[in-house]
């Protein structure tokens, strides 16, 4: 079973965009949510998160801005699995 990924962001953000583009490079799926055409910007706030992008996965695991070694982890992850 894979992990599901999920990348909410905001157009025109650099963290955003190099972190799809490494999750791309690792070969890991994922999918966007811009969380302003979605609406979320204030509720992201409300619950503490000041940085973009912010990374879910299905394992409960998340962080925020761009995390090389959490896409590395994945990366391992997903070829031991």
């Amino acid at each position: 079973m894979s992990v599901q990924v999920t990348v909410y962001g905001a157009e025109g953000c650099w963290k955003c965009t190099n972190t799809c583009t490494a999750l791309r490079l690792a070969g890991i799926p994922f999918e966007v949510v811009d969380v302003h055409a979605a609406g979320l910007v204030d509720e992201l706030r409300g619950r503490g998160v000041r940085e973009l992008p912010l990374v879910t996965t299905s394992t409960g695991e998340s962080w925020t801005g761009l995390r090389l070694d959490k896409i590395v982890e994945l990366r391992h992850a997903s070829l031991s699995a």
